[in-house]
């Protein structure tokens, strides 16, 4: 018998040690490919590493890296928000409309900016966690419900001309660093400590990695559920203030696409869409990989129509990405 089972275990090691390895490349391969990313494109166009072209990728992925960083909470948790980018048209909506009609003071135009983006986030989270609705179709019908709110309301027009104070909010500086890559970059510390270094970090891992495990563990599911979907609203709503002080204005279709893109980013950052596992880390550069492909195809000229082609490829990826991951870490288990 011991003649017969020592054959049997040398392919299971070398699987097992070549499926480690291979999880370890891609792990490595975000950051990897984000440094080999710049290289191609700065030797491509010589415009790329000048510091007017990197203040203007920073601050053009600055909003979509704010929502990033409440996908990835809800990501982790086993969920999914696609109502982020309506979140965040409503939200700017609702407050410029405070400021500009009511004559509201901004620093009321700014809460009521998390209000509206929040109570999104609760309205999902409940329905997920307590009537136990698919968060997809949950997320759909709250961001179909934010957008016919947003042409209802507004019907369609823009709204400029916000006060001086507010402006500045989108335009301050920190030193060099424009005031929203600031806001930006704050945001994913907060959510890197609170990932890694609290309880509810821990306990949001313990909900996606295994929601059934959890609760024989006394964690409170639905509590955590809830507050992973009220986080992203917040996070929302930070990114409604970054784009609305920035521009100065509220437009429709502001927001539009965002939650592609900030899913595709948490992915791309090594965010597994089944839950229990990705880091702050990562969704970081995943957004700045987005950024510097969209920055590129603008700098080479491309059709705006392609440049969403490459968006879908981009989300494509992203998920087979995911799955390749998931499938080696079985075998390698």
């Amino acid at each position: 018998m011991n003649t017969g089972e020592a054959p049997m275990e040398k392919p299971r090691h070398r699987t097992s040690a070549g499926s480690q390895l291979a999880q370890f490349v891609l792990r490595l391969g975000t950051p990897l490919l984000f440094l080999i990313l710049c290289f191609v494109v700065s030797r491509l166009s010589p415009l790329f590493l000048t510091a007017g072209n990197v203040k203007n990728v920073l601050m053009q992925t600055a909003a979509v890296g704010t929502v990033a960083i409440g996908m990835t909470f809800v990501i982790i948790a086993r969920g999914i928000d696609i109502s982020v980018g309506g979140s965040v048209a409503l939200a700017s909506l609702i407050s410029v409309l405070a400021m500009k009609n009511l004559h509201w003071p901004w620093y009321a135009g700014v809460l009521i900016m998390f209000g509206v983006s929040m109570s999104v986030g609760l309205v999902n989270g409940f329905s997920v966690a307590r009537l136990g609705m698919a968060p997809f179709l949950v997320t759909l019908s709250t961001l179909t419900i934010g957008r016919g709110l947003v042409l209802a309301i507004s019907g369609g027009k823009s709204w400029y001309g916000l006060s001086a104070v507010f402006e500045k909010i989108g335009w301050g500086k920190l030193g060099p660093v424009p005031s929203t890559v600031v806001v930006t970059l704050l945001g994913f510390l907060v959510g890197h400590i609170v990932l890694s270094r609290s309880v509810f970090g821990r306990q949001v891992y313990a909900v996606g990695g295994n929601p059934e495990a959890a609760r024989m563990q006394g964690i409170n599911v639905t509590r955590i559920t809830i507050l992973v979907f009220v986080l992203c609203g917040f996070f929302s709503g930070l990114a409604s203030l970054v784009l609305t002080s920035r521009l100065n204005a509220f437009t429709p279709l502001m927001g539009l696409g965002f939650e592609f893109s900030a899913i595709a980013a948490v992915v791309i950052g090594g965010t597994s869409l089944f839950g229990g596992e990705g880091n702050m880390g990562g969704t970081l550069i995943g957004v700045l990989i987005i950024g510097v492909i969209n920055n590129a195809l603008n700098l080479a000229g491309v059709s705006v129509f392609y440049q969403d082609v490459a968006k879908g490829a981009i989300i494509f990826l992203a998920v087979l990405l995911d799955t390749v991951r998931r499938r080696l870490a079985q075998v390698a288990h």
